[in-house]
């Protein structure tokens, strides 16, 4: 039974697109011009990796990786500027919506417990969203 090793990525916004690297693995980073195209990017640069594991005598595979991206708050919105930040905090967090907006922007500190509180709020939207189909 092959374990799956958790890989924390760490996006990071830059002048021209997006950078990320991995936590657990020196030197394994990558760029691309939006998400998407990093997530393609990083896929790439991890199977590298893997060759490179396999070559030294480690059999192991790409899918024995679990990659978890993570992006700041300010970030995310950024990126996902059509979700609405008022209605999100209110609807799905619970919090005060201009206190919701000084988190986006760096303006008041964001303890653990809120970024926990914010990440299941995305997590019972998507969930919300995943069971709608249009007609």
């Amino acid at each position: 039974m092959n374990l799956r090793i958790k890989l924390t990525v760490i996006v990071e916004k830059t002048g021209t697109g997006f950078s990320a690297y991995a936590k657990e693995i020196d030197g394994m980073a990558t760029v691309g011009d939006s998400i998407k195209e990093l997530k393609a990017n990083f896929l790439e640069v991890l199977q590298y990796h893997v060759d490179y594991e396999n070559e030294m005598g480690n059999s192991i595979r790409i899918q024995d990786y679990s990659l978890n991206y993570v992006l700041d708050l300010e970030q995310f919105f950024d990126y996902f500027h059509v979700i609405n930040k008022s209605a999100f905090a209110e609807h799905y967090v619970g919090i005060n919506p201009s206190l919701f907006r000084q988190y986006t922007r760096k303006l008041a500190p964001l303890s653990d417990k809120k970024i926990i509180q914010i990440s299941q709020g995305l997590h019972k939207l998507a969930d919300e969203l995943s069971n709608i189909s249009l007609s």
